[in-house]
Parts: C-alpha cells; sequence; structure tokens
C-alpha cells in the first residue's frame, strides 16, 4: 500500500483507495450498463464492467477488511434513464455487498447516476450529493465542493475525472494506463485525490499541463497542475509513482515504462 494522503492508502494494484480512520473502501466510475448503450448504439463490446467491479469489490474488502464502501459517483452510465442491464446490474452489486458481505453502502451522486435510487432504496444504500466525515469529504468532482462542512476538510477526495497516463515502452509502444492523482487544494488548504475509474472502457483524461483538458472544473480552475503527483496503476507492478507534472513538463506522453 502506498500513502497517497495521510490515512489514504492504495490496495495493492485496484482503482480504490482505504481510508484507515473510516474503514471505507472508496471507489468510482464503475459506469455499470455501459456495454448495453454502447450496444444501442451499434458498438458490440463484451459486459466486464460488472465482473470487474465485483472483482474489485472482492479483493478491495478482502485486503482491507473494510466495513464501508462508498462510491464516488457515476456507478451507473446511462443518463437519461436506468437501462434493463443496470437495474440487474446494480441489484448484483448491491446484493453483495449489503446482503452477502454486511457492509454499509454509501454512494456520493455523480453526474451519470439519474435514475440510481429506484434500486438503490430497495437495499438501504444511501446516496448524497457529497460526503463529509471526520475531516476527509468524498464528492464526484463534477462540480465544486458546496461548502459549509461542520469541521476543517484534510483531503478531498474525487473521481469523474478518469486520469491516465502515455507511457511509452523503448519499441515505441504507447500504453494509456489508469492513474491516481494527488495535489494541494489551495482553496480548501487540503490535499485533492482523484481516484482513476473502475470502468476498464472509461479510459478517460490525458494528464497534461493544460487546463482544457480536464474535465472537472476542480483540476481546471483550482489546482496547481505542475503539482499534480500521479501514481500509476501498472498491471503485475502494482502502483507506479511519477514525479509532479511539471518535472515531466518535456516527457508527458512519451515517458518510457
Amino acid at each position: 500500500m502506498i500513502e497517497l494522503a495521510p490515512g489514504i492508502e492504495t490496495v495493492a494494484d485496484l482503482p480504490a483507495v482505504y481510508i484507515r480512520r473510516l474503514r471505507a473502501l472508496v471507489l468510482a466510475d464503475t459506469h455499470l450498463g455501459f456495454e448495453e448503450e454502447a450496444a444501442q448504439q451499434g458498438y458490440y463490446v463484451p459486459r466486464i464492467q460488472l465482473l470487474r467491479t465485483l472483482e474489485v469489490l472482492r479483493q478491495g474488502l478482502e485486503l482491507t477488511g473494510a466495513e464501508w464502501v462508498i462510491f464516488a459517483g457515476d456507478v451507473k452510465h446511462s443518463f437519461s434513464r436506468l437501462l434493463r442491464s443496470e437495474r440487474e446490474e446494480l441489484s448484483r452489486v448491491f446484493q453483495y455487498l449489503v446482503k452477502e458481505k454486511g457492509v454499509r453502502v454509501t454512494i456520493v451522486r455523480g453526474n451519470h447516476d439519474n435514475y440510481l435510487p429506484i434500486v438503490a432504496k430497495d437495499y438501504g444504500v444511501e446516496i448524497v450529493q457529497e460526503l463529509y466525515a471526520e475531516g476527509i469529504l468524498v464528492i464526484h468532482g463534477h462540480k465544486k465542493p458546496q461548502g459549509d462542512y461542520p469541521g476543517k476538510v484534510e483531503v478531498v477526495v474525487m473521481g469523474h475525472e478518469h486520469p491516465s497516463l502515455r507511457l511509452r515502452d523503448k519499441l515505441g509502444y504507447v500504453a494509456k494506463l489508469p492513474a491516481f492523482l494527488v495535489a494541494p487544494y489551495p482553496v480548501l488548504d487540503a490535499r485533492l485525490v482523484v481516484l482513476p475509474a473502475v470502468g476498464q472502457y472509461q479510459t478517460g483524461t490525458t494528464v497534461s499541463l493544460s487546463p482544457d483538458t480536464y474535465l472537472s472544473p476542480i483540476l481546471r480552475e483550482e489546482i496547481p497542475l505542475g503539482e499534480i503527483k500521479p501514481y500509476v496503476l501498472a498491471e503485475e507492478l502494482g502502483v507506479l509513482e511519477f514525479p509532479e507534472l511539471a518535472l515531466l513538463e518535456d516527457l508527458l506522453d512519451q515517458v518510457e515504462m
């Protein structure tokens, strides 16, 4: 495990963090139901999002003993409706966590999570706009924090961005690998931790020094991009720590693996 911020650790090579003081496993952007929506648009891809999500949860709970699972938004994929596959897959995930594992489940609502309460209410899953607990603020990241918290915010954990780093090996092959991002958050005098997406099809934003490349208004407007530190998830290698972006300026998109 690598400590990304005080008390917030990576979990093996999973796209999730463990918050020790809350005994909570936090993950983001599972985008369940993506395959059905893609098929309706004429793109047929293997149905792997649910299996991937369940495996990340299984390993995460096994490795940490977490008593609380927090989704930092975009648990489902479709904006405009609740797809049949979304209902089925959400039910599978909630059944596993609530009925089989007996853990508390909280969803911080993301911009894709319309109609989610229809399924969540059957399992007693809590849905909130933001989650503040013991100095930790969990948000999705599609909008800035709303403020008015009962205590100081020490660390902000968010999803939404699906960050990745482009790496080139010695043969010239370029891979786009998911990454955690860690940076100062001056507006709140806090640390920011951005989670990679769990969804296999959500490769997301390539990390750069240009504000225009980011989805979240937080990263575009409130974070010193040069001070972002990426931690790359590399299959079979675990989590690889990289220097701050300012030190990678001439190497971004061509960092060798």
